[in-house]
């Protein structure tokens, strides 16, 4: 089976919001390396945000709850998950406004000089509850212009969507300053990495000396110290031991929560012995299930290889090649990530010219959609039954969030753009919700939170509640 793009978006998504605040975390104001900042208080007067005159949200209030402006709001963190599971080539940067209950915007502060190089890199990181607007905390993170890094992106680069040590969502905030020249020691650079709950409290915080730090990705409440060949050494954030993680696949999607599951195949193509395909737990190494295991659909191409996708923590999609002569290019089953057990055995799928699977699934994790070629089907994920699949007379939708199993919001093409879609009947509620503005980053401009709340980018910011009834 070709390599297919994918894209789980599991009914939390949220994206940008941000209005009026009061208040703020633990009521200390620091920078992301703990230092107390100037004139980053939580605690303003309150102010009203800008007004919403878009088209009503099925299924949203009509008035949103709080608002932003975009001049306060450049933009939301970072997310190397999506950004992983994408699988886009080049400069994609994929942003999500969204961490547990927490809206989450940034803002550009940084200076240039008079050729417009950048001197200081300043971002204020903002994290609101979701249903009021409340401001929990705010941190300052700033680095020199000088500053030794590959990160490039602007804040996206700096704070990042994460997940703790529980597997819980979080915030990573990274941290830069020079340490002058003393006697014979060289001026150098430390780099400091905090993580915050929800909530705003700090969950951890490491600081690491020198050149070598500067980039270091976060995965699990750990931080990549060092790459190995097949397993590689992370290092707790707040500190403790360090421990050995199994690598992924270079082209692998992230697989379960915390350090999750690695995917490799052990098949010797000289003597066909092996599996084709073995997951196993990153954390220790060991061997989990094989596609030996795997009771296949009796409709699957047996001699493919199957690709394993992410649905939820604990559930994955096997999505298997259909024989040549199929009227589909693809059968969708869902299987426990943990034995490889078949759960449900899904619709056939199109794989037509599309390099990219797309699947929303609700947050009462019962439905999902799904794109993979031309046109999307929606199928109950538990049962695998087909609810519905787009004719050759329909535009092509592609998925992007499906907040209850009544309405699907999807980018229906340059004509329609982000549209609402009836899940009953495919009929159409709403289209070009989104006033023609783009997303922060590359993501999508209507995220939602796992109770309902939907939050919009149409040139501002605005967070609508669930509409009641």
């Amino acid at each position: 089976m070709t390599r297919r793009q994918f894209v789980a978006t599991a009914g939390v998504m949220l994206s940008l919001g941000v209005l009026t605040g009061c208040g703020g975390g633990d009521g200390k104001e620091a920078d992301a390396g703990g230092r107390p900042t100037a004139g980053a208080s939580a605690s303003a007067t309150r102010q009203s945000g800008p007004a919403y005159k878009g088209a009503a949200l099925p299924g949203l209030a009509r008035t949103p709850v709080w608002s932003v402006s975009a001049r306060h709001a450049n933009g939301c963190p970072g997310d190397p998950v999506a950004k992983a599971a994408a699988h886009v080539a080049g400069d994609y940067d994929p942003q999500t406004c969204l961490i547990g209950d927490a809206v989450v915007l940034t803002e550009d502060l940084s200076k240039t000089d008079d050729t417009n190089q950048t001197v200081d890199r300043h971002y204020r990181v903002r994290l609101y509850d979701a249903h009021t607007g409340r401001v929990r905390r705010t941190v300052d993170t700033d680095t020199p212009g000088a500053w030794p890094t590959e990160r490039s992106g602007g804040a996206s680069a700096y704070v990042q969507v994460t997940s703790w040590k529980d597997g819980s969502p979080a915030l990573l905030v990274v941290d830069g300053d020079e340490v002058p020249a003393d006697g014979l020691k060289k001026a150098t650079v430390r780099t400091t990495y905090t993580v915050y709950a929800p909530s705003g409290a700090v969950l951890g915080r490491s600081s690491y000396t020198g050149e070598e730090y500067t980039d270091l990705t976060a995965e699990a409440g750990h931080l990549l110290l060092k790459e190995g060949s097949g397993t590689s050494t992370y290092a707790p954030i707040g500190g403790g031991a360090t421990v050995q993680a199994h690598d992924r696949d270079e082209d692998q999607d992230p697989l379960g929560s915390g350090f999750g599951y690695y995917v490799h195949s052990t098949y010797d193509i000289v003597d066909g012995s092996g599996s084709k395909l073995v997951v196993g737990d990153r954390r220790t190494g060991k061997e989990m299930w094989t596609l030996d295991d795997v009771r296949g659909p009796a409709a699957a191409d047996r001699d493919s290889t199957p690709e394993l996708h992410p649905l939820t923590a604990d559930k994955g999609l096997l999505v298997w090649d259909l024989p040549a002569d199929s009227a589909y290019g693809a059968l969708l089953t869902v299987v426990d990530l943990k034995t490889g057990h078949l759960l449900a055995e899904g619709p056939q799928v199109d794989t037509g010219n599309v390099d990219r699977l797309q699947t929303v699934l609700s947050a009462d994790g019962s439905t999902a959609v799904t794109r993979m070629g031309a046109g999307a089907v929606a199928w109950n994920v538990i049962t695998g039954k087909e609810l519905w699949r787009q004719g050759e007379d329909e535009q092509d939708i592609t998925p992007l969030a499906l907040p209850t199993t009544k309405t699907l919001f999807a980018d229906a093409g340059p004509d329609l753009g982000l549209t609402a879609v009836d899940m009953a009947t495919r009929k159409v509620l709403g289209k070009n919700l989104d006033d023609d503005a783009d997303g922060p980053g590359d993501g999508s401009a209507l995220q939602f939170t796992a109770d309902g709340y939907g939050v919009l980018f149409a040139g501002d910011f605005f967070v609508f509640a669930p509409q009641k009834g």
